[in-house]
């Protein structure tokens, strides 16, 4: 079971002075590493503890303001990234559910990876999710009584998809140059 000790630091001169005022012990070292090593021999020898089962908080009065600062903008940024996460989280799903933009565009309009936009979205045959289409889909067309080619009662409606074909460049559709 490991116990966490309080390690006051200071910097004087050259040197980080390390204090654990619940044991009354003072160590010093060059670097805050070397210190923070110092303070957790110490205390494990006055303890009998093993030194890995030792937890040092280590505080900086002197240095509180400025280092409490950046910790409440970490703080701050964390809770935004957090607040981003679920506004594109619901923005994926709202497009790829309900407004049934495909998996890539809404990647696209999102700014995100596929994989990124698949890990958000709903998992594929979640049709219980979906609503149903507004109309069946169109009957297949049907064959000639006989079994022979084309269409039977109903012909195809609608207008016929025309091809032309490109002349290679330089020259006219008819061949000449």
């Amino acid at each position: 079971m490991s116990r966490s000790y309080e390690v006051r630091l200071r910097r004087t001169g050259r040197w980080w002075a390390a204090d654990v005022p619940v044991l009354g012990l003072h160590t010093q070292g060059r670097t805050l590493d070397e210190a923070e090593a110092l303070a957790r021999d110490l205390v494990a020898r006055a303890t009998g503890a093993p030194p890995d089962a030792i937890v040092l908080d280590l505080v900086a009065p002197e240095l509180a303001s400025l280092l409490g600062s950046v910790a409440e903008a970490r703080r701050r940024r964390a809770e935004a990234a957090a607040a981003e996460q679920r506004a594109v989280a619901a923005a994926v799903r709202t497009l790829v559910d309900d407004l049934r933009v495909s998996q890539g565009d809404a990647g696209r309009l999102l700014g995100l990876s596929p994989e990124q936009v698949s890990r958000l979205a709903p998992p594929r045959g979640a049709a219980a999710a979906r609503p149903a289409p507004l109309a069946p889909p169109p009957a297949p067309p049907t064959r000639r009584p006989d079994g022979g080619p084309g269409w039977g009662a109903t012909p195809p409606t609608g207008p016929r998809r025309q091809t032309t074909r490109q002349a290679p460049a330089g020259r006219r559709p008819d061949g000449s140059p």
